[in-house]
C-alpha cells in the first residue's frame, strides 16, 4: 500500500514527463509509476481478502463496498472534472464533424492528488484495524452468530457461520465456486472494460459516457444486495451466472458488428444497450460476492484463493481481450462524432 501511495503521489508531478528512449519521447515515468500502482491493485485483492478472515463473516461485504468505492469515487471525480465531455463541430468542408473536447475543470495532477488522498485514507483505515482496539469487537472470535439458514425441498440445513461449525463443501463444489469467481472476474474486469468502446460508442458518445459513468455504481448495488442477502441457493447462483453470460455474449456480438450494430441510431437501441450493459455487471457481480461468502465459510484460506482466482480471471480476460482487439483486430471502432451510414 505504501508503494502505491508513493507511486500515486509521484504521478501528481511526473505524469506528463517524457524520456527520449528508442528514438522517440516516451512517457516512461507514467508507465513505471502506473505499473506499481497496478501492482497495488492486483495484490491488495488477494492479501486483503485473506486479511478479512480474522473478522466476522458478515464483514466480507465491506470488501465489496471498498471495491465499489474505488470505482465510484474516481468516476465522480471524472464527472466533476468534465472528463470525456465533447461537442461535435462541423468541419470546414461541412462533410464531417470534429470532436472538440471541453476543457477540464481541474488538471490531471489534481485528479491524481485526489486518488492519493483516497489511498492515504485506506492506509489509515488499515492501521486503525491492525494496531488499535477499534475492531476488537468485530473479530472472528468476538461473537458467533447465525448468518445462513437455507431451506429447500431437497434438504434442510441450519448453518452457523463460525469457526466451530463452518459450511462444508465437497472438493468438487469448492473448485467449481472458485472457478466461478475466476470466470465472472474475467468478464467483469478483463473483457467488459476492454470492449466498451466497441459496444457503446456506435450508439453515440452520450451512451458511451453514461455507460462508463454508471458502471461503477452497479458494484455499489452488488454490495447492497450482498448486505441484504449474502447467500442464495446454488441453483440461483448458477442461473445468475448463466444470465450474465448471455447478456455478455450479446455485448460481444454487438462489438463484432461495430460500428453498425442492431437498432443503432434509435432510442430503443440506446435504452436496450444501456440496460444490457449494466445488467451484465449486476448479474455477474452479485454471484461473485455470494461465492466469496461460501468459500469464506467453508475454509480458513478460502478468501485467499478467492482473491487469487479473481486476479487470475482478470488476467485471462485481459489477455483474451488484448488478442481480440490488438492482435487480430476483430473489432472496428467508431470515433466520436464520426458519421457512418449503416
Amino acid at each position: 500500500m505504501i508503494i502505491g501511495m508513493i507511486s500515486c503521489f509521484l504521478l501528481v508531478f511526473l505524469w506528463s514527463d517524457t524520456t527520449y528512449i528508442f528514438n522517440r519521447n516516451r512517457s516512461l515515468a507514467l508507465l513505471i509509476l502506473t505499473f506499481f500502482l497496478a501492482l497495488l491493485d492486483c495484490t491488495s485483492m488477494v492479501t486483503f481478502s485473506h486479511y478479512l478472515t480474522r473478522f466476522r463473516p458478515e464483514f466480507i461485504s465491506a470488501l465489496f463496498l471498498g471495491e465499489s468505492l474505488t470505482m465510484v469515487i474516481p468516476s465522480v471525480l471524472a464527472m466533476m472534472q468534465g472528463n470525456g465531455q465533447l461537442t461535435c463541430v462541423p468541419s470546414s468542408n461541412n462533410d464531417t464533424t470534429i470532436a472538440i473536447y471541453k476543457t477540464a475543470r481541474f488538471s490531471v495532477s489534481v485528479y491524481f492528488l485526489c486518488i492519493f488522498f483516497i489511498l492515504v485514507a485506506s492506509f489509515i483505515a488499515f492501521v486503525l484495524l491492525q494496531w488499535t482496539k477499534i475492531a476488537q469487537n468485530s473479530t472472528q472470535d468476538a461473537t458467533k452468530k447465525p448468518l445462513l439458514s437455507e431451506t429447500n425441498s431437497e434438504n434442510t440445513m441450519n448453518i452457523m457461520i463460525d469457526s466451530d461449525n463452518p459450511i462444508k463443501l465437497t472438493p468438487l463444489l469448492y473448485i467449481l465456486l472458485l472457478s466461478g469467481s475466476a470466470f465472472t472476474s474475467s468478464i467483469i474486469f478483463g473483457m467488459v472494460l476492454s470492449i466498451s468502446a466497441y459496444v457503446l460508442m456506435p450508439y453515440g458518445h452520450q451512451i458511451f459516457y453514461l455507460g462508463t459513468i454508471l458502471s461503477p455504481w452497479m458494484f455499489s448495488l452488488v454490495w447492497l444486495f450482498g448486505t441484504i442477502k449474502p447467500f442464495i441457493t446454488k441453483r440461483y447462483l448458477l442461473l445468475m451466472i448463466i444470465l450474465g453470460s448471455i447478456t455478455f455474449s450479446f455485448e460481444l456480438i454487438l462489438a463484432f458488428k461495430s460500428p453498425c450494430p442492431p437498432l443503432v441510431n434509435t432510442m430503443q437501441g440506446n435504452i436496450l444497450i444501456l440496460f444490457i450493459w449494466l445488467s451484465t455487471i449486476l448479474l455477474l457481480g452479485y454471484p461473485r460476492l455470494v461465492i466469496a461468502n461460501y468459500v469464506r465459510a467453508h475454509s480458513s484460506n478460502g478468501m485467499f484463493w478467492f482473491g487469487a482466482n479473481v486476479q487470475f480471471g482478470a488476467l485471462i480476460g485481459s489477455i483474451v481481450a488484448y488478442l481480440l482487439v490488438e492482435t487480430f483486430s476483430l473489432f472496428k471502432e467508431q470515433l466520436p462524432c464520426e458519421k457512418i451510414q449503416c
